[in-house]
C-alpha cells in the first residue's frame, strides 16, 4: 500500500479539505450560540454542551470502531463516514428546539473520531517517512484554516440568511467532499491485514496498544491537547474582561493566530524532516510555556495580546504537527486507521476533559474577569514542559520496537 506515494497529492489536498470541513463544523457552534439562544431557546449557559457532547461522543465511537477500521477500502469507509456526517450536520437545520439539535449534533459527531483516524492512516499510506513532517504539518493547517474561513463564513451565512443556511451549507459542502473523495481518493487497502486472519489481527493489535511507543504516544498527544484545551476555550473572554482587549478586533486576532500557526508549522514540518524534530519540539515547548507565563502568569501591567495570541497559536500549532510526525511512526501499515482512531479519541477526551475543568474551576468577578486561570496556565507549562521529555523515552522505545518486529516507520 505504501507504493501509493505517487497518489500524495490528492490525498493530502483531500485531507486538508476534510480536516478543515470537520474541525470547522465544530468550532462554528459557539459563536453561532447567541443566534441559537434567540430563535429556539437555547439557554446560553449549554452552548458548551453541544461541542463537548461532539467531542466526547466522538471519542467513544471512535474507540469502539477503531479495532474494524483497518479491514477496508479507505477511500470507501471514508466516503461513508463524511455522507453520514455531512447529512447529520444538514439535518441540524432542521432542529426546532435545543434538544433536538444536542441530539442531532452530537450523532454528526460521532463519526468524527473515525473519519479522523482514516483521513490520518491515508496520510500515512501515501507519504515516505522522511515527508511526514511536511504531510502532517499541511493536513493540520485544516484547523487554522477553519478558524481563518469557516468560521467566518458560517457568522455570515447565519447573518444574511439564518443559522440554518448555515448547517444546510456547510452539510452540502460534505456531500461534495464526500463524491470527491469517491472520485479522485486511489483505493488504499491495507492488504497484509485483508490476508490476516481475525484472530492473528486481534492479536497483532493488542499487541501494538501493550507497547511502550504506543502507550507514550497517547499520553504526549493527550497531555499536549489537555494543556492547550485548558487555556483555549476562555481567551476571548480573558482577553476582553481580564486586559481590555477589544471587541470588534477579536476576528482579527483569531485571523493573525490562523496565519502564523500556518506558517509555523510549515517551517516545523520542514525541520521535521531534516532530523531535526527533537530540537524542535524542544524549542516549542519552551516558547508555548514562556509565552503562557507571560500571557497568564505575570504581573506585567502592559501586555500585548496580539503577540501573546499569535505567539501561543503558531507555537502550539507548531508543536501538535511536530508531535504528530513523531507518533505516526508507531503503527505498521495494517495498524493504521486504528492507531490514528485511538490518537483521536485520546485528543478528544483530553481537550473535553481540559475544558469540563476549567469551566468547573474558573469563576466571574464582578467586572466579568476571569478569576483562576493563572492556576490553569500554570499546568498548562507543566503539560507543555512533560512532553519533551517523554519525547527522550519515546525514540529509543520506538527504535526497540520496531527492530525487534522488522516493521518499517
Amino acid at each position: 500500500m505504501d507504493s501509493n506515494t505517487l497518489n500524495a497529492k490528492p490525498v493530502l489536498r483531500l485531507a486538508l479539505l476534510i480536516n478543515m470541513l470537520s474541525v470547522g463544523t465544530l468550532m462554528m457552534v459557539m459563536p453561532l450560540g447567541p443566534d441559537l439562544v434567540r430563535d429556539i431557546g437555547l439557554k446560553g449557559e449549554h452552548i458548551g454542551y453541544i461541542s463537548g457532547g461532539a467531542t466526547f461522543g466522538s471519542a467513544i465511537i471512535g474507540f469502539f470502531l477503531a479495532p474494524v477500521l483497518d479491514r477496508y477500502d479507505r477511500r470507501a469507509a471514508l466516503t461513508l463516514f463524511l455522507l453520514l456526517r455531512s447529512a447529520l450536520i444538514a439535518l441540524c437545520g432542521l432542529a426546532t428546539e435545543p434538544k433536538q439539535l444536542l441530539l442531532i449534533f452530537i450523532a454528526a459527531g460521532c463519526f468524527s473520531g473515525p473519519l479522523s483516524g482514516l483521513i490520518m492512516a491515508s496520510v500515512l499510506d501515501v507519504t515516505n517517512v522522511a515527508e511526514r513532517g511536511r504531510a502532517m504539518a499541511f493536513v493540520a493547517s485544516g484547523f487554522s484554516l477553519a478558524a481563518i474561513i469557516i468560521v467566518p463564513a458560517s457568522l455570515m451565512l447565519a447573518q444574511w440568511m439564518g443559522w440554518q443556511m448555515t448547517f444546510f451549507f456547510f452539510g452540502g459542502m460534505g456531500v461534495i467532499l464526500a463524491v470527491a473523495v469517491r472520485i479522485y481518493m486511489p483505493s488504499l487497502v491495507p492488504q497484509a491485514s485483508a490476508m490476516t486472519s481475525p484472530t492473528m489481527r486481534s492479536a497483532g493489535l493488542s499487541k501494538m496498544i501493550g507497547s511502550t511507543p504506543f502507550v507514550l504516544a497517547m499520553a504526549m498527544m493527550g497531555l499536549t491537547l489537555f494543556g492547550h484545551f485548558l487555556l483555549v476555550p476562555n481567551l476571548s473572554a480573558y482577553f476582553q474582561f481580564n486586559l481590555d482587549f477589544p471587541r470588534n478586533e477579536i476576528s482579527y486576532l483569531y485571523l493573525l493566530g490562523g496565519v502564523m500557526s500556518i506558517l509555523a508549522m510549515r517551517y516545523s514540518g520542514r525541520m521535521m524532516d531534516k532530523g531535526s524534530g527533537q530540537p524542535v519540539l524542544f524549542g516549542l515547548s519552551v516558547i508555548v510555556a514562556m509565552v503562557v507565563y507571560y500571557g497568564f502568569i505575570s504581573d506585567s501591567t502592559d501586555k500585548w495580546v496580539y503577540l501573546i495570541f499569535m505567539i501561543l497559536m503558531a507555537s502550539s500549532s507548531a508543536r501538535s504537527a511536530v508531535l504528530a510526525a513523531f507518533t505516526s511512526r508507531v503503527p505498521p501499515p495494517r495498524y493504521r486507521a486504528a492507531f490514528m482512531t485511538y490518537q483521536s479519541t485520546v485528543s478528544n477526551l483530553a481537550a473535553g476533559s481540559a475544558g469540563i475543568v476549567s469551566s468547573i474551576y474558573l469563576v466571574s468577578g464582578s467586572a466579568n474577569q476571569l478569576v483562576g486561570l493563572d492556576k490553569l496556565a500554570t499546568m498548562t507549562i507543566i503539560s507543555a514542559l512533560a512532553v519533551p521529555l517523554l519525547v527522550c523515552w519515546f525514540i529509543p522505545s520506538l527504535k526497540q520496537s520496531q527492530a525487534s518486529q522488522q516493521v518499517p516507520g
